[in-house]
């Protein structure tokens, strides 16, 4: 009797990915490992204006920024023990040493994502766990902790009643910008080990039922990738993960990126991807002696430029 070890994951293929497509990014480190893939391939892509972000409170917050063009004070920051003003509502990577740029970068980045939020074709929103932390002298989620003491922080896990009902409200903005915005909902794959193995299942199961509930209420317009069931179901094992078993290595990330191809991307989509990374492995390829066919690369790259930049 054969013996499986794995299972090959069903997708119903929806193409909404053209060749001209704008993409807008928003969620987990893993959002950015693909968002950097499309970069890469000759796509307009927009990832993480916040910086990083993982729950899906702060995710909707900072969507509902943008669509509003919130402006930052700097009475919204707060110095750390490193000396850095930092945001609650941002990933520590939007932080500094001087609070009157901090506050500018962050505006000027917000303003910046509302124009590209309202002509982009597509939103990718990456939810990476359902574990929250309230910041108690505020009362108010945060997106990140920027390692304040803990014990300025309440931990809870959101139900799906409550996720479902801060993503419906981020949508009905969204929306009200762009009408046309297609969305796909994923789950990282990435482990947070650090809320314990059994709590960070019970977190990705919250995800997961939330997303379905959203999908089956609204269905136009709304799509899922199961990235999340591709790495835990189909690869599932340590092997596809960095030495920390918590994030997928770069193996995993070309599988994930190549189902993600064959279920979001049109034909003429693909055949642009599949240009773009010919280019690429000629770029980076170092021939030992002339090869004739080197001599025609620029004009491969200019053809490449001419047929796809004009969209």
């Amino acid at each position: 009797m054969a013996i499986r070890f794995s299972i090959k994951l069903p997708i119903e293929p929806f193409k909404i990915i053209k060749e001209n497509s704008t993409i807008f990014m928003i969620g987990s480190c893993f959002a950015e490992h693909i968002g950097n893939k499309l970069n890469n391939v000759g796509y307009k892509t927009i990832v993480n204006p916040f910086g990083i972000l993982f729950n899906p409170i702060s995710i909707s917050n900072s969507i509902a920024s943008i669509i509003t063009n919130k402006q930052f004070a700097t009475t919204d920051l707060i110095q750390i023990q490193d000396g850095r003003y930092v945001s609650l509502s941002h990933h520590g990577s939007c932080s500094g040493l001087i609070a009157e740029t901090v506050k500018d970068d962050i505006n000027s980045s917000i303003i910046k994502a509302h124009h590209d939020l309202k002509y982009s074709d597509t939103l990718i929103i990456t939810l990476g766990s359902a574990w929250v932390y309230t910041y108690l002298k505020t009362e108010t989620i945060v997106a990140n902790c920027h390692k304040i003491p803990n014990k300025e922080f309440s931990k809870r896990l959101l139900d799906v009643a409550e996720i479902v009902d801060s993503l419906n409200k981020a949508i009905l903005l969204i929306k009200g910008l762009n009408p046309k915005l297609n969305i796909i909902f994923s789950i990282s794959p990435v482990k947070h080990l650090r809320d314990g193995v059994v709590e960070n299942q019970q977190s990705k199961a919250a995800l997961i039922l939330a997303i379905a509930e959203l999908i089956k209420q609204r269905e136009a317009n709304l799509f899922y990738f199961p990235a999340y069931e591709i790495v835990t179901d189909e690869l599932r094992d340590y092997r596809f993960f960095e030495n920390d078993h918590a994030h997928p290595n770069q193996l995993a990330i070309e599988y994930v990126w190549e189902r993600f191809l064959t279920s979001c991307f049109d034909a003429k989509a693909i055949e642009k991807v599949n240009e773009a990374e010919q280019i690429s492995k000629a770029l980076n390829h170092k021939p030992l002696h002339f090869d004739q066919k080197n001599e025609n690369l620029q004009e491969r790259i200019n053809l490449y430029l001419d047929k796809y930049s004009k969209q």
